[in-house]
């Protein structure tokens, strides 16, 4: 795996895959993100994999990535398809809640709900402590308890099988 940047973009494979869950759900819904949730390549593909195995129900972005790339914040209703490093679709969500909260505030629901490493709030202000300041340094501002993230919860809308297999 390398560690550049995920692909970005629609292609035909993800218009497919979101075809496919309107028509086997029966809705008809007008639009949709789709999108990695990783910056890196590996980093989505586990993500992906975690959000298609129901295990990841809820995902922090840094308010500061919306901001530059002039993007909106995700709303409650709205679709998400879950790309992995290659760009390939592995899941679609549907968000249910969204909040703005600061890094030292995150607690062990968001961190359980995250569905990253052990699921602890330890392991993930370890983890994510690590790649902000990494992120930091590479993209020139300063990691910090402080720094404002958006938190998006979801359900696992398609695949239809999840968790459960």
């Amino acid at each position: 795996m390398t560690g550049d940047a995920p692909a970005p973009g629609r292609s035909a494979e993800i218009e497919a895959f979101w075809l496919e869950y309107q028509r086997a759900r029966g809705v008809a819904v007008p639009g949709f993100a789709a999108t990695p949730l990783g910056h890196t390549r590996m980093l989505a593909d586990d993500l992906a994999g975690l959000v298609a195995g129901g295990v990841k129900r809820a995902h922090a972005t840094l308010l500061r990535d919306f901001e530059k790339d002039l993007e909106p914040l995700p709303r409650p209703g709205e679709h998400l398809v879950v790309l992995d490093g290659d760009g390939r679709p592995r899941a679609i969500v549907r968000t249910t809640h969204v909040e703005k909260r600061h890094f030292r505030d995150i607690d062990d629901a968001f961190a359980f709900e995250a569905g990253e490493g052990d699921g602890s709030l330890r392991w993930w202000l370890a983890a994510h402590r690590q790649d902000y300041a990494e992120r930091g340094e590479a993209e020139g501002f300063e990691a910090h308890e402080g720094l404002e993230l958006v938190l998006e919860h979801f359900d696992l809308v398609w695949p239809p099988f999840g968790p459960r297999g």
